[in-house]
């Protein structure tokens, strides 16, 4: 498979006829994912959801000024409009037939009367919230709730599963759904070897990290990005997930640690000088050990949660990688 067209673009296509259920593009601005997605989804005649992260994003995308279809039909001539359906979705109609639907991510529960068994494509648009968006309470369990939701048993009657196409820029390594589905690990492994496909047959899961400069070298040449220099560069033109600082991420000897407490999928070692601490995956000895509820968290943080979050400031917590950094933020910070 190609991954991109002979333009530059990325070839969805390609990376959707491969057949896996749920796949992950993370790419720099404008290399034509959710343009590639949808002229896609009108040319091959799929029935689409387009679902987006909050239900005002949602709203926006329905009013025509703001359909993610006006540089399409500008391009191709076709006339694509949105109809009103309930107060949470509408749909695109092309003439008098519906070729797809939108949804919002934070409201599909109130749709669970709603038939999605025409719909053999979901198109995740900016799935990973950008640095200035709330994050939403339980985001990972609420998409395989809404793919559970727009699938329901059509497996069961011997029907292909729906494809989950998941889009959006590399703002942040560590998102909610790529810790709900443990892709963190896996997507830092692929940065650090300029790696830009990963496929799991088993999991039915494909992970791409588009790093073509054809596209992104001649955006560097714009206006905008002449301007711009640091995060938000690295973020748009070279598919860096700049806001994931990778300070005090370094593998220490742990044979100078002691375990002093699990909690989750991490353990907190502290230093025998008692001055630093090491978070990671690997478990040794009978520290002390708390699941993630909500009590449990909360007897952890009672316990220890001071004396670690100044440390955390002060610069004296040493990390594995970025997954144990997250975890440890998610509690702690």
């Amino acid at each position: 498979m190609n991954l991109y067209l002979p333009s530059g673009y990325l070839n969805i296509a390609g990376i959707l006829q491969l057949g896996l259920p749920f796949n992950f593009i993370v790419g720099g601005r404008g290399t034509g994912k959710t343009y590639g997605a949808l002229k896609y989804a009108v040319e091959s005649g799929r029935m689409f959801m387009l679902m987006r992260r909050t239900q005002e994003q949602c709203n926006l995308i329905n009013k025509p000024q703001f359909s993610p279809f006006k540089a399409i039909c500008d391009d191709t001539g076709w006339d694509i409009r949105s109809e009103s359906i309930s107060k949470y979705n509408a749909a695109f109609m092309r003439g008098d037939d519906c070729i797809g639907y939108t949804c919002a991510l934070s409201t599909i529960a109130n749709l669970r009367g709603f038939s999605a068994e025409d719909v053999t494509l979901c198109v995740y648009d900016e799935f990973v919230k950008e640095v200035h968006e709330r994050p939403m309470h339980g985001e990972g369990t609420a998409l395989l709730n809404a793919y559970e939701t727009m699938n329901r048993n059509r497996e069961l009657k011997g029907k292909k599963p729906m494809q989950l196409l998941c889009l959006a820029n590399a703002f942040d390594i560590a998102n909610p759904i790529f810790m709900t589905l443990g892709l963190v690990g896996i997507a830092e492994r692929m940065k650090q070897k300029q790696q830009e496909v990963y496929v799991n047959r088993e999991s039915g899961i494909g992970l791409f990290l588009p790093m073509s400069e054809k596209i992104s070298g001649a955006k560097a040449k714009t206006a905008l990005y002449k301007a711009t220099t640091g995060a938000y560069a690295d973020m748009a033109l070279s598919n860096e997930f700049a806001y994931n600082p990778t300070d005090y991420i370094k593998s220490q000897p742990i044979k100078e640690y002691s375990p002093m407490v699990t909690v989750g999928e991490i353990t907190i070692y502290r230093h025998k000088s008692g001055r630093k601490f090491y978070v990671t995956e690997h478990r040794s000895g009978n520290p002390d050990t708390y699941k993630t509820d909500d009590v449990d968290i909360k007897r952890f943080i009672r316990k220890y949660g001071r004396r670690l979050y100044s440390s955390y400031m002060a610069g004296r917590i040493y990390f594995e990688n970025i997954y144990c950094k997250s975890l440890f933020e998610v509690y702690i910070v």
